[in-house]
């Protein structure tokens, strides 16, 4: 597939998969009715956010929904893979991952495209790239924020050797920052926005003009979404009801974020204004899902990403890009028409 724009989807990020026995079976009915949903997520100022806060999931599922909260999209994955969820918030690089290794999920939304929701920081003194030589700069590894970090090193020419790598979740960041442990961190909001005296070097929608977006992206483990593929669209519904809500009447978004993550209205503004939301048919245009019988720009992403993430280490093999192309389930979201 031809990009004109390279749109690396990755991780910061959340996976949501059940296997289909044990727990499965537990949250099932004998008639085949799901007892209980249960939905991993991170906190952060975005669509799940809302729908979690005004309990859209619970009215449009009509099931009990527990949510799980953690603290990266990898941790998520570790719940998936323990069969403790069945949908998972979490940045597109942890669902490349699970991809690549095989895990059966079905992608079904983009929650939100980083700006400067997510950004590179620096203490005072360090004003530019080359100042990050020698010093030691934090970010949770397989993320989309370590990704934006690489590629924002490669971009200025700084060799990931001349600069000490640290992996810590968004808690150790903080209190690394804080007891002047770190010289600078790649993360994202509410954390970025707790961290004191800084300099902000560059934002994830900086290195989405470059040609590198990233996300936080939703998925459902294929077991679940085959046994109950209403509760998946009922999801949607949710989520979508949510974007719409903030892109019609910001202001009420806006205060629901706030009291939901205790934040003043301004600073919840200000996060929420520092990603873009997708409703349902934007969802579906090209360079992102796509649709059913025309996958999006997005299998590419993904592809690309796990090719990146082979780099790294963090995987042997990349697998075909129809291996990508397959987990992308659009279908969910075009039943909303």
């Amino acid at each position: 597939m031809k990009l004109t724009k390279k749109w690396v989807v990755v991780a910061m990020v959340s996976v949501g998969l059940l296997t289909a026995c044990g727990k499965s079976e537990e949250k099932t009915k004998e008639s085949g009715k799901a007892e209980k949903v249960i939905i991993g997520t991170l906190v952060m100022p975005n669509d799940e956010g809302i729908a979690k806060a005004e309990n859209y999931f619970e009215e449009e599922m009509g099931v009990p929904v527990e949510v799980k909260v953690f603290d990266a999209g990898r941790d998520t994955a570790t719940a998936m893979m323990t069969e403790d969820i069945d949908f998972g918030l979490m940045g597109s690089s942890s669902a490349a991952l699970s991809i690549a290794q095989g895990v059966k999920l079905e992608y079904i939304w983009t929650h939100e495209i980083l700006g400067s929701v997510e950004s590179l920081v620096a203490k005072p003194g360090i004003e530019s790239a080359k100042d990050l030589v020698g010093k030691k700069i934090a970010t949770p590894f397989s993320s989309t924020a370590h990704f934006s970090l690489l590629k924002y090193l490669e971009m200025n020419n700084i060799e990931e050797s001349s600069v000490s790598l640290v992996d810590m979740q968004t808690a150790e960041i903080y209190t690394a920052w804080e007891s002047n442990q770190i010289d600078a961190a790649y993360i994202w909001e509410p954390t970025l926005s707790q961290l004191t005296d800084k300099t902000v070097l560059a934002t994830s929608e900086d290195l989405a003009n470059e040609g590198f977006m990233t996300a936080n992206v939703e998925v459902v483990t294929e077991t679940f979404a085959k046994k109950h593929p209403e509760l998946v669209e009922a999801y949607i519904r949710a989520v979508d009801k949510a974007v719409r809500l903030y892109q019609e009447n910001e202001d009420e978004a806006v205060k629901i974020i706030a009291e939901a993550l205790g934040l003043t209205p301004e600073d919840a503004k200000f996060q929420m204004n520092g990603s873009k939301w997708l409703n349902s048919e934007e969802q579906l245009a090209p360079e992102y899902m796509g649709t059913t019988g025309n996958i999006g720009e997005l299998s590419q992403n993904l592809y690309d990403l796990a090719t990146f993430l082979k780099a790294q280490g963090s995987i042997s093999e990349v697998p075909e890009i129809s291996v990508f192309e397959e987990a992308i389930n659009p279908s969910y979201i075009e039943k909303l028409k």
